[in-house]
């Protein structure tokens, strides 16, 4: 009597494509709901840049709604916080496409290391400009209230966050390669 085994392979032929786990199909719609609420909030903090712009270069009925800070200091924040948006809304697209990859199944792809790359040089960009932006915050504040600068936070989790995307960019490039030339390989 013949035993027939139904024996799953353990690689699935290339022209295969495995299902995509419920985490992932998850992941995907919730990225896409962070994309539009990042893009709403760009908007939002765009508008009040330009509000504050109008109320800097000096629209008097503008400038009467500024009674707790500056035009100067409400311009520079609301600016820095557009700059906070871009970036976010940069690593998040990236985070889609990446996404996208598991989809479909393939994600060690050469340009996941690219979106990987991007995703830690805004990181890095945007940590760098929140620096910036609040040293000159503190620094005006301390020019027109006589106050000391405030120390500005070095948040070492982010440059943590930085190195750990710098390796996982370099290890998804790394395992591209190896799989390029697995394929040449017979």
């Amino acid at each position: 009597m013949p035993i027939n085994m139904n024996v799953e392979p353990l690689y699935p032929d290339e022209e295969q494509v495995s299902k995509a786990s419920p985490a992932i199909g998850f992941l995907n719609v919730l990225l896409t709901v962070i994309w539009w609420a990042g893009w709403a909030f760009m908007v939002f903090f765009t508008l009040v840049s330009l509000y504050t712009i109008l109320a800097f270069v000096g629209v008097e009925s503008v400038q009467k709604s500024f009674e707790v800070t500056t035009p100067f200091m409400a311009l520079i924040s609301s600016i820095s916080v557009v700059v906070v948006a871009a970036v976010f809304l940069i690593i998040i697209k990236q985070l889609r496409q990446i996404c996208h990859t598991l989809v479909t199944g393939d994600p060690f792809v050469p340009e996941n290391a690219n979106r990987l790359r991007v995703i830690w040089i805004a990181a890095a960009a945007g940590e760098l400009l929140r620096l910036c932006s609040t040293f000159i915050i503190s620094w005006v504040s301390k020019t027109s209230e006589g106050a000391s600068i405030h120390a500005t936070d070095l948040r070492v989790y982010v440059w943590f966050m930085v190195l750990a995307l710098i390796i996982l960019s370099e290890v998804f490039r790394e395992g591209a390669r190896m799989r390029q030339e697995a394929k040449l390989t017979v």
